[in-house]
């Protein structure tokens, strides 16, 4: 059974869940794999060799199509922690072969590596650089061959995952007679096996060259039918000579390979202990650590138990080892029993042989190497009666195990037409014994919400946990509730409907982020308004999200959540909830927000109105890209709407807690040009700050001075209309000595950025008026810096002294 996925994996793991249907060769590992209508393509990978398959779909089922053979990499280069990236494309066009190709993420690209395969599984090796390719196959070539490869290899040999920019000069067609690999196995064995074992560096070449030839090659075709019975004999040698040389990882491999054709060979099962042990005592991962000292203690069992069963003795120096790994003081019938094997029982539902197991002393609560209890696999795998045979041997439904939770895997296949009674037998039996429905997976996540968010579609699943105990307000380890989920995908709004009638919070709230030391409260309505708006389209006004409107007509309280303290939800949502809803350019929605908003609630601040002009910002430079249409001025419309109803609805018009006018990721709305100049007037009126500037990180259309004093940016514009307002209302530029100073350092950075240009004379008047309002108020901090080109971080004195001095540039 697969192991317990990972939240951020989930996905990955359904996948792989799909992919399992189609099989490999043990002891092979899936390391690529892709399913189509047509076929399923896998990469199996044991060591240094990949085996690529091809499965024809065929309704429900499939048959294999071809394996090809081993595709082998270097023995010589390959090293077992260098994990390999592999790829597959598949033939399109003219071409006529697979391309599996393998790389690694520490190395520089310069060489290519992979394999073509044809239709029937035949393998051609690949080996190329910058100057030379070499394609290697078992049978000769023709110029048809080379032609049929070619058209494989212009476009493998430079497209991605190779980094090489042109085709090699160098083509080099080869092919290389495969040897009789029974024979040169014996061969080379009897070499081995003939020197003295004191000749130890003759000894070693020896092993060596006999390991890179089985490296070559699949292990598993070696005399596969048994014909020569000294084969065994000769793969049990050369296992117990990779683990006495330290190669333990491949002496597991192949002692494997002998006992899965011989389980009654004992010694087999003494070697292959010993390598296990030597792989857990090189693992530093603890869980690692833990499965092989399972694997090698019940190799140990197995040996002992033969040993025991055969009258045989065990030699005293191999009992006080097994002693040792077992943690026994005798090695007894009991002690020697291996452990593992009612776990093959499970899987294949072999109901007897579980029970002979039980009756023999098998642990119901026993976990497999893994740390899997034998309930989690039964259930797994879905064995009823089997289920039922471990709970009445004293099974817990709550006992040691690492697996997926009980109650996930009880649950049927989305696909699974058996009657409801059927489909939920083993979820009835744990709840009976006392399974929770509540209780989490490895992640944190209980069931309801892993159901609700990756298996949507199955309806009945999600009806039977509802009714049968779970908690509608269920949250995982970050806080988002299940109704979270449900809202979140239109497939399962349905299921939120229910949640709400079971007593679901519409306005719970989780910490999505963190803003410095301020945490967002998220709800239902605050996460479905984060929905992405579109497009901006002329002509075209932006929906509103299916699901905003779904919370929003169940009562939710748009006050709920947004920005806060720790201890408890916030209370600032409507300022996130109109702050998001400024991408839509929809009044009505800013209506229905405000209205939804219940009490206490936080004040508004600008942060709604600057996210709107951004927007507006973004609108007004599409329009200018597409020569100002007035195909846009619907939208225009919109956008002014939406300001006018947040601005009544009590959002603020200047910045708060801002000393000198700035603020993170905002437009400051008198800076922005292309408002109407009655709404410019109104803002104005209605107490826009004019010494409120926008931030120079954050774009606004037609404006190069972003975080210039918005009169500055209007005379640059030759915005008269609005540069008179603003003198008009000017009384806020003096108020405060800072802000007076930065004026002050604007509008002169202005003026001598346009000394020997023809100014206005309405330009020319607006900055005497600023200059004598400045001198009048008296109090101007003139040690502050100009925003304005091209005097950026000048002091306003020195500009002033600069101005005296008749200097127009620095």
């Amino acid at each position: 059974m697969p192991h317990p996925a990972l939240a951020y994996d989930i996905g990955a793991v359904i996948d792989a869940m799909r992919l399992s249907r189609y099989a490999l060769n043990a002891p092979e590992r899936r390391v690529w794999g892709t399913e189509n209508a047509r076929d399923a393509l896998l990469v199996g990978q044991v060591e240094n060799r990949l085996f690529f398959y091809r499965y024809l779909r065929e309704g429900s089922g499939s048959t294999l199509a071809f394996r090809s053979p081993p595709l082998v990499i270097d023995p010589a280069a390959w090293r077992p922690s260098h994990e390999e990236n592999v790829s597959v494309t598949t033939p399109r066009g003219d071409e006529t072969y697979y391309w599996v190709a393998y790389t690694y993420n520490d190395v520089d690209g310069k060489q290519v590596n992979g394999y073509l395969v044809d239709a029937a599984g035949e393998a051609i090796s690949v080996r190329a650089d910058a100057s030379t390719a070499t394609v290697t196959s078992t049978r000769p070539w023709d110029a048809a061959r080379q032609a049929q490869a070619m058209v494989t290899l212009r476009k493998a040999l430079v497209s991605y995952p190779s980094r090489l920019t042109a085709m090699p000069a160098d083509l080099r067609f080869v092919q290389h007679q495969p040897a009789d690999t029974l024979a040169t196995f014996r061969a080379l064995h009897q070499a081995a096996r003939a020197i003295p074992r004191a000749k130890t560096a003759e000894f070693a070449r020896a092993l060596a060259q006999l390991r890179t030839f089985v490296m070559e090659r699949d292990y598993r075709e070696i005399d596969p039918k048994g014909e020569y019975p000294d084969t065994l004999v000769a793969l049990n040698d050369y296992g117990f000579w990779l683990a006495e040389a330290g190669d333990a990882a491949q002496a597991d491999l192949i002692l494997g390979e002998v006992l899965r054709r011989d389980p009654s060979r004992i010694a087999a099962y003494l070697n292959r202990a010993d390598a296990r042990w030597q792989q857990r005592e090189r693992e530093r991962d603890t869980d690692k650590r833990d499965y092989y000292l399972a694997l090698a203690r019940e190799d140990y069992r197995q040996y002992c138990s033969l040993r025991l069963v055969s009258n045989n003795a065990i030699p005293s120096n191999v009992a006080a080892r097994i002693s040792a790994a077992l943690d026994e003081k005798q090695l007894t019938p009991a002690t020697c029993r291996p452990r593992l094997e009612i776990f093959p029982a499970i899987k294949a539902g072999d109901l007897k042989a579980v029970r002979m197991q039980l009756a023999r002393g098998q642990d119901p609560n026993g976990v497999n190497e893994h740390g899997v209890s034998a309930l989690s696999v039964a259930v797994y795998y879905q064995q009823e009666e089997i289920v039922r045979a471990l709970l009445a041997d004293g099974a817990k439904v709550d006992g040691p195990n690492r697996g997926s939770a009980l109650m996930a895997s009880a649950m049927p296949d989305g696909r699974d037409k058996r009657p409801l009674a059927q489909r939920y037998a083993i979820a009835d039996i744990l709840l009976a014994a006392g399974a929770s429905l509540l209780a989490p997976d490895i992640n944190g996540t209980p069931l309801l919400i892993t159901r609700t968010s990756y298996y949507g579609d199955d309806r009945a699943t999600l009806a039977y946990l509802l009714s049968h105990g779970a908690d509608p307000n269920t949250h995982d380890k970050k806080g988002r509730t299940v109704l979270h989920a449900a809202i979140s995908n239109s497939r399962t709004r349905w299921f939120a409907d229910q949640l709400l009638a079971k007593g679901a919070d519409i306005n719970a709230a989780y910490i999505r982020m963190y803003y410095g030391n301020s945490p967002m409260w998220e709800t239902p309505l605050l996460e479905a308004l984060r929905e992405s708006s579109g497009e901006l389209k002329p002509g075209v006004a932006l929906a509103i999200p299916e699901r905003v409107s779904f919370v929003l007509d169940r009562g939710a309280d748009s006050s709920a959540g947004g920005y806060g303290g720790k201890d408890a939800v916030a209370r600032n949502g409507l300022e996130e909830a109109l702050r998001l809803s400024a991408s839509y350019l929809q009044p009505a929605l800013v209506d229905r927000l405000v209205q939804a908003s219940r009490k206490p609630a936080a004040p508004l601040t600008s942060e709604p109105l600057s996210a709107l002009l951004r927007t507006w910002s973004y609108l007004e430079a599409r329009a200018q890209a597409s020569k100002d249409s007035p195909a846009w001025d619907g939208l225009r419309a919109s956008a002014r709407a939406t300001a006018e109803r947040m601005v009544a609805a009590g959002v603020s018009l200047k910045y708060q807690d801002s000393a000198q006018g700035f603020k993170d990721n905002a437009i400051a709305p008198l800076s922005a040009p292309w408002l109407p100049d009655d709404l410019y007037l109104a803002w104005l009126e209605a107490g826009a700050d004019q010494t409120d500037r926008s931030d120079g990180g954050v774009r606004i259309n037609s404006v190069d001075l972003n975080d210039a004093l918005p009169l500055v940016i209007m005379m640059q514009l030759g915005q008269q209309a609005k540069v008179k307002m603003l003198l008009e209302h000017d009384a806020a530029l003096y108020r405060d000595p800072q802000r007076c100073g930065m004026a002050v350092a604007d509008v002169l950075s202005w003026q001598l950025g346009n000394a020997g240009k023809a100014i206005s004379p309405e330009m020319a008047g607006a900055i005497s008026h600023v200059m004598q309002g400045a001198a009048k108020a008296g109090n101007c901090d003139m040690s502050m810096k100009a925003r304005a080109r091209p005097y950026i971080g000048v002091r306003a004195d020195e500009l002033a002294r600069y101005l005296e001095a008749g200097v127009a540039r620095r």
